[in-house]
């Protein structure tokens, strides 16, 4: 690589932060590249269930947003249903899912934010059920509706 060229186009550093560390982000790109793949493969388009969205929302994305496109993309070629539902992610986006311990937090975020992944990861691990998360938290099943919804 010629060093002259690099100091050229090294005027300005522009930094994106990883898929990871904007979670929030995940569920408007998985309805884009619904959106996308259906029409580009000539199906209906697809909905995605609650439970799928969480598995996404809850993953790592150490390919970013390729992974999470490429994931959708596999998901609407193969899906023979109108509706996306965990069953259709890859193995180890599921397994990933299941695992403790996998919730990563950047220095800055928010307490907030951290409660709320602790809640819902909480949450995924009883299956939804507030009481049983709640007890596991030590806290009152109102701190997490208060919390989450």
């Amino acid at each position: 690589f010629r060093e002259d060229l690099y100091y050229r186009l090294h005027v300005i550093a522009i930094t994106s932060p990883r898929l990871a560390d904007r979670r929030d982000d995940v569920p408007l790109l998985v309805d884009h590249f619904l959106e996308l793949y259906c029409r580009k493969n000539g199906k209906p388009r697809m909905a995605v269930t609650r439970d799928a969205l969480d598995v996404l929302s809850g993953y790592s994305w150490p390919g970013n947003v390729r992974e999470l496109e490429n994931v959708i993309e596999r998901a609407v070629v193969l899906s023979k249903d109108d509706q996306l539902t965990p069953d259709d992610l890859p193995g180890q986006i599921t397994r990933a899912e299941r695992r403790a311990g996998d919730l990563t937090f950047s220095i800055g975020t928010p307490l907030e934010e951290i409660e709320r992944r602790v809640i819902r990861a909480t949450l995924d691990h009883t299956r939804g059920d507030k009481q049983l998360a709640a007890q596991l938290l030590g806290i009152s099943a109102r701190t997490i509706y208060r919390k989450v919804d």
